[in-house]
């Protein structure tokens, strides 16, 4: 219900957790949002507004202006980007089940609110919701030395804490004698805070960034969830309007805003019914994972967990430093041979869960890693691939490189960076090394494996070599994995089995980020100058290594450098035999135009991993069943194979992470950066997609974020001509901006020097090696 008063707040019934030493906390959800009007500053310190039909410039063949206004166009440029809070909302859960909101309209009344929140939760603390003399009750608990505390849920911390600066910024950094009078913030990057607490009134508020805890959405949370309240839609353009603290907001404006917090609390409380409390709440949605594989991994297999302990502790930085150079993602590309083509009957398949596939089926480096001889290089190599005693990586120098296929396949991201030149005379396709003279680069054994099938060149100097004895992961990892893959394939479309269905699917898309989750990171941090980064020192990066015990160990870094090794490895099973077929691959998917002999190919290859489970089954003594999984329809899913997906009857890229296909007449589109719905307003035909599309700012749905840390008082003039004077120092921006497809002029010139064979006259590359034009 919403609060007109905020004496409401009065109606509300606290219930805490005693905790040690006469600490309580509270169990009511609190959340928090605000919402906020964009502006440019002027020299005379007035506000102009944005606006789609002035701002964005069109010119008709003869160059004369038709749209638009270069002078106003000028003076959003030029001005100094500021932002103003109109309204802040708060919903606080009662005992009774009861959602009361209250609403502000500026800094001074939140901070007046949160005192007065502050001061009610103390009270409660003690005295309960019955009240006999509230002055003479508040000025006891204020008096008392018991600690409370009491979490707070914003979605995008990141936003809100930005503003909320301009009130709490000196709590925030820490300002004042003792701890209890300052705050904290936790963050991995500079201006994204995970949590932050600050001290009112003697409670204690942790905000905390319930985004990085479902990692999706508040309206994808909302529908994925079946929440009892939705967010609303927020109509096109929404944020273009000045609204001031003094400008009268309408029924839907007011309602919009109280839907975002009221959803919130709906789906917090699901979280605090799985945990039993707020404080029990992980932070993040990896944390939910990491405490599932604790549970069952590290406290069943103590063995393991000391095993995957003195390795992490052994890591030094420079061994570290190594480990991270070798890490890379998964591998999307598009064939430079079908790009900007329109391509008919483009059949589609998907790995089932690659990631955890490779997790359950395949050998990954589980001891101390040990310096070798390059000598050793050649019986390394030698080893069984798929189960050689030892897992190795180099550091490898190959000259006259140059690519046997059409998805070229290394990084040219990858090369040493620790080399003041790690590659020489290089072309490059969309990012990956087509051919160079020579490259500089760190590679896992499986890397290596493809590459020398991916690649001509001649000679091979490794300079260092690095191995370690080679493993499964223990069978109550691969259970847990199983089991969690079995619940989210069976449960998929139940009725009554939402809750599960999402744990399950979550564990599934999220093991993998657990385990090459970087342990050791820059420290970010907070204080009276703002936001700072720093690598750490030596001694800095021990205490990281230390920071999880050993009874709580469940994996190591490098073996998850090796599960997106082992992806790619797998996924260019497919690429290099079905080379020329396929138009494109995204981490664990292609397309291509195949043939019967290819679909053949790849029922052949499932049938082989079939043989690979069971076989991993029996000697890690699991059920080879469990790498099977009925769905509610009957229908059998395994785990890693590759699954048919609907074809395309139409495909067209540009590149990685930009392509659009018809499927069963209806257009998908994928372009990175783009909002789906904003590109499917634009495109209605694949033949559309092209180079050079272009959205204006009143097509792209797209915002650009300007964080101000030093605003100047300024004038602002709302949608009913009222002025309003602001003084806020901190403030985001959002501003419209366009969006431009068009691919590279190196790509282009790359994809014409390929389809017309253009000589070395033409310039094309800068030092370039001859035989490159010589095909």
């Amino acid at each position: 219900m919403y609060g007109d008063s905020w004496d409401k707040l009065y109606d509300t019934v606290f219930w805490f957790k005693q905790g040690k030493y006469n600490s309580f906390r509270c169990c009511n959800i609190i959340t928090f949002d605000i919402e906020t009007s964009n502006g440019w500053r002027q020299p005379n310190g007035k506000v102009i507004g944005f606006s789609h039909e002035h701002y964005n410039l069109k010119y008709d063949n003869d160059g004369n202006l038709i749209a638009g206004c270069p002078k106003y166009h000028d003076m959003i440029e030029n001005g100094e980007p500021v932002s103003c809070l109109y309204i802040w909302q708060i919903a606080v859960e009662s005992m009774d089940g009861n959602i009361y909101v209250f609403i502000g309209r500026t800094w001074e009344s939140l901070d007046n609110f949160m005192t007065m929140l502050a001061t009610e939760i103390r009270r409660q603390s003690i005295y309960g919701k019955d009240c006999v003399n509230r002055d003479l009750e508040n000025n006891f608990v204020m008096k008392s030395k018991h600690n409370v505390y009491s979490e707070l849920y914003i979605h995008n911390l990141g936003f809100e804490y930005q503003h909320l600066r301009n009130i709490y910024d000196k709590k925030f950094a820490g300002k004042g004698r003792g701890k209890k009078s300052g705050g904290n913030v936790f963050a991995r990057q500079s201006r994204k805070p995970m949590k932050a607490s600050i001290n009112i009134s003697k409670v204690k508020f942790e905000y905390r960034d319930s985004l990085v805890l479902v990692n999706k959405s508040l309206s994808n949370w909302c529908k994925d969830e079946h929440l009892a309240v939705q967010k609303l839609e927020e109509p096109k353009d929404y944020y273009l309007e000045i609204r001031t603290p003094k400008t009268p907001l309408k029924d839907e404006e007011i309602n919009y805003s109280i839907n975002d917090v009221v959803s919130m609390v709906h789906g917090i409380r699901k979280y605090r019914d799985k945990y039993e409390t707020l404080s029990n709440i992980p932070l993040t949605q990896t944390g939910e994972v990491r405490r599932t594989c604790r549970a069952k991994i590290a406290k069943h297999n103590p063995s393991w967990a000391k095993q995957c302990y003195d390795v992490t502790i052994s890591y030094t930085p420079s061994e570290f430093k190594r480990l991270a150079w070798l890490f890379q993602g998964g591998w999307t590309h598009a064939n430079k041979c079908y790009v900007g083509y329109n391509i008919k009957d483009v059949k589609c398949f998907d790995f089932a869960s690659s990631y955890p596939a490779v997790m359950c089926t395949r050998t990954f480096p589980l001891g101390k890693f040990i310096t070798c001889d390059p000598s050793e290089f050649s019986d390394l190599e030698a080893q069984d691939l798929n189960n050689p005693k030892f897992r190795w990586y180099m550091k490898v120098k190959v000259k006259n490189v140059k690519s046997k296929l059409q998805n070229s396949y290394w990084s040219l991201s990858k090369v040493a960076v620790d080399e003041d030149r790690p590659i020489q005379n290089q072309v490059v396709d969309n990012g990956r090394i087509y051919c160079c003279d020579y490259m500089i680069t760190y590679m896992t054994d499986l890397d290596w494996d493809t590459f020398k099938q991916c690649y001509y060149y001649d000679t091979v100097e490794v300079l260092e070599i690095y191995k370690s004895l080679s493993g499964y992961f223990p069978s109550e990892m691969i259970e847990t994995i199983l089991d969690y893959f079995q619940y989210k394939t069976s449960l998929k479309g139940q009725a009554n089995s939402e809750s599960l269905y999402c744990e399950s699917k979550q564990f599934i898309n999220s093991i993998y980020g657990v385990f090459v989750t970087k342990i050791i990171s820059s420290i970010i941090s907070f204080d009276e100058e703002g936001w700072h980064s720093t690598e750490p020192d030596d001694e800095t990066f021990y205490d990281m290594l230390h920071q999880t015990s050993e009874e709580e160990s469940f994996t190591m870094y490098q073996a998850g450098v090796w599960v997106t090794s082992w992806a790619r490895h797998n996924l260019f099973d497919f690429i290099i035999p079905l080379d020329k077929r396929i138009c494109y691959c995204d981490t664990d998917s292609i397309k291509g135009v195949f043939t019967e002999d290819d679909i053949k190919f790849i029922e052949e290859y499932n049938n082989s991993i079939a043989s690979l489970e069971d076989k991993v089954a029996t000697l890690l003594g699991i059920d080879p069943s469990k790498f099977t999984a009925l769905t509610s329809k009957g229908k059998i899913k395994r785990l890693g194979v590759m699954e048919r997906e609907a074809d395309c009857q139409e495909f067209k890229t540009l590149g990685a992470k930009r392509y659009v296909d018809l499927v069963d007449g209806e257009i998908e589109c994928t372009i990175a950066g783009l909002p789906k719905r904003a590109a499917k307003a634009k495109i209605t035909s694949v033949d559309m997609f092209d180079n050079n599309l272009f959205w204006d700012t009143s097509e792209s749905e797209k915002l650009m974020a300007h964080y101000e840390d030093h605003q100047k008082p300024c004038v602002w003039t709302d949608r009913d001509g009222v002025e309003y004077f602001s003084e806020a120092q901190y403030g985001i921006c959002l501003q419209p901006t366009t969006f431009d497809l068009s691919m590279s002029d190196d790509f282009i010139k790359f994809l014409n020097t390929l389809k017309y064979g253009f000589s070395r006259d033409d310039e094309f590359f800068t030092d370039t090696p001859a035989w490159f034009y010589n095909k």
